[in-house]
């Protein structure tokens, strides 16, 4: 058992890129991470992503949460983004919720991320596709 009852392999680990450091590559993660220091690639997968204030990312950001104080360059797409007073997004967010502080400065588009209308896509293309192979079926027997 772990600290507060929890056992250590249900707790998600903080993953950290320190100030001093540059990283490149994919990142697949299903826990959290914050970048103090510069990052460029992709981010799947991640529950929080912080770029602090000392921070740049460059690439694009698949998360639930997003917070940004540093840079940010490319496309994040997430439940909720929250750029704070000295975040910069250069790029498109799509999310479901957009918070920016004073300060906070967006360059680029917002777009409502809306999973619902995925699921109403999915169901159109199923009705469609049942009625043409019933169509298809009644041709073929007349």
């Amino acid at each position: 058992m772990g600290l507060f009852g929890k056992s250590a392999a249900s707790m998600p680990a903080m993953s950290l890129v320190a100030k001093q450091c540059r990283v490149v590559g994919e990142f697949d993660l299903e826990g959290d991470i914050q970048f103090d220091g510069q990052g460029e690639g992709t981010i799947i997968r991640a529950r929080n992503v912080v770029i602090s204030s000392t921070g740049h990312f460059k690439g694009d950001i698949y998360a639930e949460h997003v917070t940004i104080n540093g840079f940010v360059e490319g496309t994040c797409a997430a439940r909720e983004v929250n750029i704070l007073g000295n975040g910069k997004m250069k790029g498109q967010i799509q999310s479901e919720q957009l918070t920016i502080a004073k300060g906070g400065v967006l360059l680029g588009e917002n777009k409502l991320k809306e999973e619902p209308s995925l699921k109403v896509v999915a169901e159109e293309k199923a009705a469609t596709t049942k009625a043409t192979s019933e169509s298809k079926k009644s041709h073929a027997s007349a």
